[in-house]
Parts: structure tokens; C-alpha cells; sequence
């Protein structure tokens, strides 16, 4: 499994990038899309999906360290939309947003465990 990588525009910043150690195991699914599930962007314009299925993946992290569990906690917090990158040095995979509440527990003293789910927007 190659490193994957997170980028995100934090609102009124430049953009910013956190290349994922092997350190997680995924889940990779394709959802039907649901045809009320559309959003209005900022600009007012409806965001809706260009294919027939839209992609989710699930990051499952055990026993990371606080600075990494304190990097994608900041990522959580800017509310924006995540490009995804399976491979860093590949292509995105997709543009998603981070759909589950920050769920990062202490496992061990400075060691954290929690996951982070991408839907494709």
C-alpha cells in the first residue's frame, strides 16, 4: 500500500496538503446515488454527481501518534472539501467531504485510534 495524501483549502487560506503515513487500513465502496442528494454550494449553484455511483472511502487508524491525530483533527475542523489521493504520487481519486463526527480516542498514553469517511461530493 503506497502513501496516500489529503489536500484541502482552509476558508481564507492557501492551500495545504498531509501525506497519510502507512499507517491505516481502508474500505473502499461505491454508493448509489441518492437523486435528493444534491447540496447548494456557496455561490448558490447545486452540486450534484456525475456519475451513477459515488465513491466512499473509510480510513481506519490504530495507534497514531498525537502530532498525526492533532494534523487530521485540523483537517476535520477546516469544514472544507478533501481531495483525496490513494497514491501521493499518482492522480486524485476524487474530491470528497469528511462525512463521520472526529472520533479519535486514546488508546495508549500519546497513541490514538478513530477513522476518518470520505463521500464523494
Amino acid at each position: 500500500m503506497a502513501n496516500a495524501k489529503l489536500e484541502w483549502t482552509p476558508l481564507g487560506d492557501s492551500r495545504q496538503s498531509y501525506t497519510l503515513p502507512v499507517n491505516f487500513s481502508r474500505d473502499y465502496q461505491e454508493l448509489l446515488r441518492d437523486e435528493t442528494d444534491r447540496e447548494r454550494a456557496l455561490d448558490g449553484t447545486l452540486r450534484g454527481y456525475s456519475r451513477g455511483l459515488k465513491q466512499r472511502w473509510v480510513l481506519k487508524f490504530q495507534y497514531i501518534s498525537t502530532a498525526q491525530k492533532d494534523q487530521l483533527t485540523a483537517i476535520k475542523q477546516a469544514q472544507t472539501d478533501i481531495d483525496f489521493y490513494r497514491d501521493a504520487g499518482a492522480a486524485k481519486t476524487f474530491t470528497g467531504s469528511w462525512t463521520n463526527d472526529l472520533d479519535f480516542r486514546e488508546v495508549a498514553p500519546g497513541f490514538w485510534a478513530g477513522s476518518v469517511v470520505l463521500e464523494e461530493v
